[in-house]
């Protein structure tokens, strides 16, 4: 294997590391994969185009430098159609980025890169220039996900990135047109205008995206705080009526056994059963201020609670619940009351209405799922709920702030409905 090979066998890898991070960072949707079956798939695809250059089988070298993204698709999200489409801007986010200077460079200078060891397709400032790329996409990628940033475009702004891509390749185009037909003091000037005037619509369309993702993190942050002391206030108030109730349940207490010692003493042990039993099922008598052990927890379990006890909806929680002091209070408000929320618009007109809570501790990740009854099956499609306007009002709700929670921990959730049930499973990585 001659250093040409080897250094062509690098600068494919690195191509194929750029696309495979950009894909990651900015297109791919509802990717919930530990980062070990990620770095498996690097090693095998890293393993795959060692082979061909062994091989000498540069016809494979286009098919597995894109190949890498589809397998993610497949093995590690669960948007797969959505997903597979982005791959075409992942593309030419590359073109744009790793290729399109290549050209503009030698478009100014009237000079082009000389080929390393004859290969047409590597220059030593392109392979500077990927591997900078690939250093630096590596350490973005890292860090937004130690840093729960989230860069992902969103349909408009992917067209918008369409509109710059095909505006890009005009000028460049334009550029090479013009070097022709006018005379080289113009043809410099009109280069690098060009120039300068992509350069300066992307960075502006970088700079709205940066802007737009700082002002919908705020946005959403605000809304969680919002959301959170408002939760805490209703607990606050909710505790001060627990107290009357308290209150006054002890004033009536010495009554109440007066009562049931004369009940006692004329041997009414049927009316006296009756009695104790009406007495011990009081409200203030079963309600419990400590159910999972969180504080923020509790606080919107004790409000949603009340609520199911008025409308005769049993909500029940089992489990482990200590791993939550892991997420800060105003997460665990968020994740709490907005599933509980869901669940409490969905149970109704269910033949017999109930939530549930479990919290699963396992080796390696955390669990908590919400299941509730619903009065018919709903539809879920892409791990979103796709039924009439009605039932997407009751399970819609609030769950692009569960979902901001989640991903903010690294962790996923999954929707099913089978049996005329409806169960929200969130799972986060104990990796923290």
């Amino acid at each position: 294997m001659t250093t040409a090979d080897i250094l062509v066998c690098l600068s494919n890898i690195m191509a194929s590391l750029i696309l495979l991070f950009y894909y990651l960072l900015f297109f791919a949707k509802d990717y919930n994969s530990p980062i070990r079956k990620l770095l498996s798939i690097i090693l095998i695809f890293l393993g795959i185009h060692v082979f061909i250059a062994l091989m000498d089988a540069d016809y494979l070298v286009a098919i597995t430098v894109l190949g890498i993204l589809p397998v993610v698709d497949i093995s590690c999200c669960r948007s797969r159609i959505y997903n597979f489409f982005m791959i075409i801007p992942a593309f030419l986010f590359y073109a744009l980025t790793a290729v399109f200077p290549m050209f503009i460079v030698p478009l100014i200078t009237r000079r082009g890169f000389d080929e390393l060891y004859g290969v047409s397709s590597l220059t030593l400032p392109g392979f500077i220039w990927d591997l900078a790329l690939t250093v630096l996409l590596t350490g973005t990628y890292t860090v937004s996900r130690r840093r729960k940033i989230d860069l992902r475009l969103n349909f408009l702004e992917v067209a918008g990135f369409f509109a710059f891509f095909i505006f890009a390749l005009f000028m460049l185009l334009s550029m090479g047109v013009y070097n022709d037909t006018l005379d080289f003091r113009m043809s410099i000037v009109f280069d690098l205008s060009a120039t300068f005037f992509m350069l300066a619509i992307f960075l502006a369309y970088w700079s709205y995206l940066i802007i737009a993702r700082d002002r919908a993190n705020r946005k959403r942050e605000a809304a969680h705080a919002q959301n959170y002391l408002t939760m805490q206030l209703e607990s606050l108030e909710l505790e001060e009526t627990n107290r009357q109730e308290i209150k006054i349940l002890k004033h009536d207490l010495r009554n109440h056994l007066q009562v049931i010692q004369e009940m006692c003493n004329t041997r009414q042990y049927a009316q006296m059963e009756n009695y104790i039993s009406e007495l011990s099922g009081q409200p203030m008598l079963s309600k419990s201020f400590c159910i999972t052990g969180n504080q923020a927890a509790d606080s919107v379990i004790s409000i949603k609670k009340a609520y199911a006890d008025r409308a005769g909806i049993r909500l029940t929680f089992d489990g482990c619940f200590a791993w939550l002091d892991h997420l800060s209070p105003i997460d665990v408000c968020t994740l709490f009351s907005n599933l509980l929320d869901n669940a409490l618009e969905g149970v109704k007109g269910a033949a017999v209405p109930y939530i549930e809570v479990h919290g699963k501790d396992h080796a390696h990740f955390y669990a908590i799922v919400f299941s509730n009854s619903v009065p018919e099956n709903i539809k879920i499609r892409n791990n979103s709920v796709k039924t009439s306007k009605q039932d997407k009002k009751h399970h819609g709700l609030g769950l692009s702030s569960v979902n901001s929670v989640i991903r903010k921990y690294n962790g996923s959730y999954t929707l099913e409905c089978k049996d005329m049930v409806f169960v929200v499973q969130a799972v986060f990585p104990k990796n923290l």
